[in-house]
């Protein structure tokens, strides 16, 4: 296991459309930094883990909470998420990341060994994701299943090249859009999720919070938390469907 790589979880209370909502109780009595911060350190055991949070006062309780589960913080940039991923890995020698969106309570940590060992395979890559069948990375999707791969480098290649303000707010969005200038590797979705345009399991809303903490405890009390699983729980909700669809088309990517 490479000692210079890391999991950087992107995580913050200044949601304008939901504050705090990392941080409220969730499907029992923890909230979703609890519940990432616990899969992430059991499915990637042994690797870094840092949580990237902002200087502002409100944040101080994401600090907080990263401490209490023995797992590191920095804390940066509000507006300039691009240069608080780079000064973060600096802060811990990290050359190669996970980049997780603290948005998503079913992100599968499972993946992220396949993620690195796709960056060994192939050590010239700036940035690896799974993607659907026209070639779409997931960050651009709703389905809040899967995290991103990319290199402290390439970050900083981002930053020299780009002063837009989309470029340092999404971190990754100048690769995979100039694919000409970084080194793209796209890796393809489980059969059963290349054609689920209509799941949203990432949580912007209060209406996202609500269903996502209802099919969050069903989940975990009720199956055997199988992507397979997940998706006949979905699929067996009519209001399920029609809230997600809602909230997609109500909260663009």
């Amino acid at each position: 296991m490479n000692s210079t790589d890391g999991i950087i979880i992107q995580a913050r209370t200044g949601s304008t459309r939901m504050p705090s909502k990392i941080l409220l109780p969730f499907s029992g009595d923890k909230c979703i930094l609890d519940i990432l911060i616990e899969r992430i350190k059991a499915s990637a055991p042994g690797r870094r883990i840092v949580v990237a949070t902002t200087t502002a006062a409100a944040d101080s309780s994401i600090a907080e909470k990263a401490q209490s589960h023995g797992v590191d913080f920095f804390r940066g940039s509000e507006e300039d998420v691009l240069q608080r991923f780079i000064d973060a890995a600096d802060a811990f020698g990290i050359k190669r990341l996970i980049r997780v969106c603290s948005d998503n309570p079913f992100v599968l940590a499972s993946t992220f060994g396949e993620m690195f060992a796709a960056a060994d395979a192939a050590p010239e890559a700036d940035y690896i994701a799974y993607s659907f069948p026209d070639g779409r990375p997931t960050i651009k999707s709703h389905l809040g299943l899967f995290a991103e791969f990319t290199t402290t480098d390439a970050l900083r290649r981002v930053a020299q090249r780009s002063d837009l303000k989309m470029d340092h707010e999404h971190v990754t969005i100048h690769m995979y859009t100039h694919p000409d200038a970084f080194n793209v590797r796209l890796l393809p979705l489980p059969r059963v999720l290349a054609d689920r345009n209509d799941i949203r399991l990432t949580l912007d809303t209060p209406s996202d919070f609500r269903l996502l903490d209802e099919l969050y405890r069903r989940f975990m009390a009720d199956t055997d938390h199988s992507v397979e699983a997940l998706l006949r729980l979905i699929d067996g909700n009519e209001e399920y469907g029609r809230i997600m669809k809602e909230n997609i088309t109500q909260n663009e990517k």
